[in-house]
């Protein structure tokens, strides 16, 4: 019984942990490639509001 709870616990911290790397990579990756693009989408707002 206290093994298979341990086992479970186990295997919810090593979802958890490779969600958590996972996340943290595609994050990463799209600050990367998306960088411009939000330069680019607050200059819009920023003058979009100016302009209203």
């Amino acid at each position: 019984m206290k093994l298979k709870i341990n086992i479970n616990f186990l295997e919810k911290y090593l979802a958890y942990l490779i969600n958590d790397i996972e996340y943290k990579q595609i994050t990463k990756k799209l600050k990367e490639y998306d960088l411009m693009a939000d330069v680019d989408d607050q200059r819009f707002h920023h003058f979009r509001s100016t302009i209203n």
